[in-house]
């Protein structure tokens, strides 16, 4: 099924998280929003940074 902007009709389906498997709505690059959070807060910004080179290489820098 091809989504456009006209098809008001379709319901969001929740994709599986690459980190912790939890389906989610909000889903950036294989993460859900909560692990985003959660390897935004931890100490090491290991795990973090490397997400952020995916986001990057995938949107592009702004």
């Amino acid at each position: 099924m091809t989504v456009t902007a006209a098809d008001h009709n379709v319901m969001a389906e929740p994709r599986s998280c690459v980190r912790c498997s939890r389906g989610s709505l909000l889903w950036v690059v294989g993460r859900c929003a909560d692990c985003v959070a959660e390897m935004g807060l931890q100490d090491d910004r290991t795990e973090y940074d490397a997400w952020k080179a995916d986001v990057q290489a995938e949107y592009g820098r702004k």
